[in-house]
């Protein structure tokens, strides 16, 4: 710890009088951010062109990621960008 450290307790938070009007809090719903790419895995098929898959691998050995990693990736940002 450091010297500047106080370990007194501090007043608790109090709702602000007009909290109705500007809320503080927000709950997100469970199917935005990183949840959506949990879950189990299932396998697809998909046709791509040869370039693409190339640009893909590259991608992939420069990133460190996997191939199943990119697509997945790259299939939820396009899910949430059409559906906001």
């Amino acid at each position: 710890m450091s010297p500047a450290f106080d370990p007194t307790p501090r007043p608790a938070l109090r709702k602000a009088a007009d909290a109705d009007v500007h809320p503080t809090t927000h709950v997100a719903p469970a199917s935005t951010g990183d949840s959506v790419l949990e879950g189990k895995k299932v396998t697809i098929e998909a046709r791509i062109p040869k370039k693409l898959r190339k640009q893909m691998r590259q991608l992939t050995k420069e990133s460190d990621i996997t191939m199943d990693e990119l697509v997945t990736i790259a299939v939820a940002n396009e899910v949430r960008r059409r559906t906001n």
